[in-house]
């Protein structure tokens, strides 16, 4: 009975802090509701110079065209060649998945929590998802590889796309569910998940069970909503799956003692774990 009283409550106090994120004053700050972007898309080669080998960038942009933050940059010292990611971006890849040149054309999936480069909630309103991909040197004298973007209202509303095929870029899907539509605290149970030992000190250990090769999101959050660090955005095998955390954030820096909160992504739905750094 303590157990479920804890869950029940810390429950509560989660999707408050989730959903109600800057609206503090309604007539100072815009509405900014919690929520999860899941983005699919397959590319498909345009047979340049180095096909089918390519580097790859997924961004979102607001409503103004602003650029607010990367989620996967497959490029190395490739990257001046994705030239519209680089003029929206700055090169900035804070918190973006990361690696080297692609050998062949796949599915890309990608999670984004709504917030910007600095961890915070951003408001409600229209964002593009946005993918370019160049198999030449498109900033040296080659033509600019392919690029769509997909539009979509945040707000309270759960959002699901499905657009349709272009020559490039296939099997295009972009779901937005709310924090308070999503939360689903029994896909915890499901996962086998346990965060461990907690409260922690140096190392924060992490372990489930998927019942599939299927891609998860792992983010750590302050008591305030403010992202802090991304643990896990990628595709994971089936079976076991662990790792540590050694209490930093993206940067490096070491989280002061106190309450933090583990925020996994999976299968559309998500829940949230509370942990503590005791040192």
């Amino acid at each position: 009975m303590k157990r479920l009283s804890f869950r029940i409550l810390t429950s509560f106090i989660l999707l408050f802090l989730f959903t109600a994120g800057l609206r503090v004053k309604a007539n100072v700050a815009p509405v900014s509701t919690d929520g999860t972007v899941s983005f699919t898309v397959q590319t498909v080669t345009n047979g340049a110079t180095y096909s089918p080998k390519n580097v790859l960038a997924i961004w979102v942009k607001d409503s103004q065209g602003v650029f607010v933050i990367s989620r996967k940059v497959m490029a190395a010292n490739r990257k001046q060649h994705l030239v519209k990611w680089v003029a929206s971006s700055g090169n900035n890849v804070v918190n973006a998945t990361t690696g080297a040149t692609l050998p062949n054309h796949q599915t890309h999936t990608i999670s984004w929590d709504c917030r910007d480069v600095n961890g915070n909630l951003v408001p409600d309103g229209n964002y593009e998802i946005w993918v370019e991909f160049t198999e030449r040197n498109s900033n040296n004298g080659g033509a600019v590889g392919p690029s769509t973007k997909v539009a979509f209202t945040k707000g309270l509303d759960v959002v699901s796309l499905t657009p349709p095929d272009e020559t490039n870029f296939k099997n295009i899907q972009l779901t937005y569910t709310p924090v308070g539509v999503g939360y689903d605290e029994k896909v915890d149970v499901a996962l086998r998940f346990q965060a461990f030992p907690n409260p922690f000190s140096d190392k924060l250990n992490v372990s489930f069970e998927l019942p599939q090769r299927d891609f998860m999101n792992i983010s750590v959050y302050d008591i305030n909503g403010k992202r802090l660090t991304e643990l896990v955005n990628e595709v994971l095998p089936q079976g076991n799956n662990t790792f540590s955390w050694s209490g930093t954030t993206g940067g490096g820096v070491k989280l002061n003692p106190g309450v933090y909160f583990l925020r996994v992504v999976y299968n559309g739905k998500m829940f949230m774990q509370k942990i503590v750094r005791t040192n």
